[in-house]
């Protein structure tokens, strides 16, 4: 009887050494990266031409992210770098648009099952966006740029998968308000939207 008692001692108090290495290996700082689209949606109306949301914009483009974050149980905040590619239209028979941006966020999330093999979690952050559209006239080789950095927020959603305890895959979706953009010549203020679904990884360091 004696022994038994002592077995089952010794089976729990290895349980829970086992599963105190195992959170301690799935919480702290942690690298993530990040691929996947964005789509964008410019808010404006123009004078006389059509809106480059007409062929610039509102186009599908690749994205890539790194992040720095630290996980502790249910919380996770990172520091991220968002770059998105280009893209490139022609506006007429003389002239070509090309848009791009960029972001820096703070972001917040919440695993609702951290230490499970599956877990959904939210998100939800701020930050700051670069945007640039460039329009340049072929017969002249004049070249009209607009820029313009705005505040940004973002709230999103997804799925993590646990590879080891300290590697994680993601799968997800963020929305993004860029605010209010200087990105048109006659009208003034735009409002820029951006969808974005990604895969990533995050390795606990």
């Amino acid at each position: 009887m004696t022994k038994k008692i002592l077995n089952i001692l010794t089976f729990v108090t290895l349980f829970f050494v086992t599963t105190e290495n195992a959170y301690a290996e799935c919480d702290g700082f942690y690298l993530a990266g990040r691929i996947g689209i964005a789509e964008y949606k410019l808010e404006e109306a123009r004078s006389g031409i059509n809106s480059p949301s007409d062929y610039v914009v509102d186009k599908e483009r690749l994205l890539a992210s790194g992040a720095l974050g630290y996980r502790y149980k249910h919380v996770r905040a990172e520091l991220e770098y968002i770059w998105r590619d280009k893209n490139s239209d022609n506006i007429g028979p003389i002239t070509e648009g090309t848009f791009k941006t960029y972001s820096y966020m703070f972001a917040l999330y919440y695993d609702f099952f951290p230490y499970s093999w599956f877990t959904p979690y939210i998100n939800g952050g701020i930050g700051y966006t670069r945007s640039k559209l460039s329009l340049y006239n072929k017969t002249v080789g004049l070249n009209h740029e607009l820029k313009d950095n705005s505040f940004m927020w973002s709230l999103g959603a997804g799925i993590s998968v646990k590879v080891t305890n300290r590697l994680n895959v993601d799968l997800g979706y963020r929305y993004f308000d860029m605010g209010n953009s200087d990105l048109d010549t006659f009208n003034g203020k735009t409002t820029l939207e951006n969808q974005e679904v990604y895969l990533g990884l995050r390795y606990v360091l």
